[in-house]
């Protein structure tokens, strides 16, 4: 497998982004808190567990993208690779992967315990209660895979309908219950391996480099000088 990487100045742009969400979060912690001895152990708190997130995250990241290392090296892999929305903002794909077989759009949740989920609605476990959750992991996926079909389309044509999968793996969960969600949930990561093993070939070699060198090569592009406001002229006697 080929594990390409996008443009240092590309993820300096999205973590830029990253840091003025958590710094509104920060403020908030610290507002509902007080600005006192409080406000600051809370503000100390939200940033462990942002901390513990992130070490968590990259370790479930990195043990799925090592266990995905058994494709040939007709396969490409990104991680942690950066798409745009509708709105011109950046989202993040945990691994990014594009091969024979399609591309694959992968979501790897970190999260511990016990979660249910019925049409992309997901509830977590707690005691002998299930308290629903706010974010669906699913409902995000599939926000991932229409954005992607949307931004690839746009670069490249030609390609099939059903180029794009973008499912979720759960490395540590202890139990999952899934029933009719919009895209593939795993549990296991030999799951996941299953799964792409048993995907049809849709891709021409010239189309998995097309759109993984589409992906690398991605930038932001900067507004154009004509949708700027032209500077009103005046005529001089």
């Amino acid at each position: 497998m080929k594990i390409l990487k996008q443009s240092p100045t590309l993820k300096e742009q999205f973590l830029k982004t990253v840091e003025q969400k958590v710094s509104l979060k920060r403020e908030a912690v610290q507002d509902k808190l007080g600005r006192g001895f409080l406000g600051a152990i809370g503000a100390g708190i939200f940033e462990f567990q942002q901390i513990k997130n992130a070490v968590k995250g990259n370790l479930g990241e990195n043990y799925v993208a090592f266990l995905a290392g058994f494709l040939p090296d007709s396969w490409i892999m990104f991680k942690n690779a950066l798409i745009p929305t509708l709105t011109e903002k950046l989202t993040e794909i945990d691994i990014l992967l594009v091969g024979p077989s399609g591309v694959f759009l992968i979501e790897v949740k970190t999260w511990k315990g016990s979660f249910s989920a019925y049409r992309d609605k997901w509830k977590r476990r707690e005691g002998n209660n299930w308290i629903p959750l706010e974010d669906s992991p699913t409902e995000q996926s599939l926000y991932h895979q229409k954005m992607f079909h949307r931004w690839v389309n746009s670069k490249i044509t030609g390609l099939p309908k059903e180029l794009i999968t973008a499912p979720v793996v759960f490395p540590v969960a202890q139990w999952l219950g899934i029933k009719e969600c919009s895209v593939p949930v795993f549990q296991e990561v030999k799951e996941l391996k299953l799964f792409l093993n048993q995907r049809a070939v849709c891709l021409t070699s010239e189309q998995v480099f097309q759109i993984g060198e589409a992906i690398e090569n991605f930038v932001v592009e900067e507004p154009s000088n004509s949708s700027k406001a032209k500077p009103i002229l005046r005529k001089s006697f």
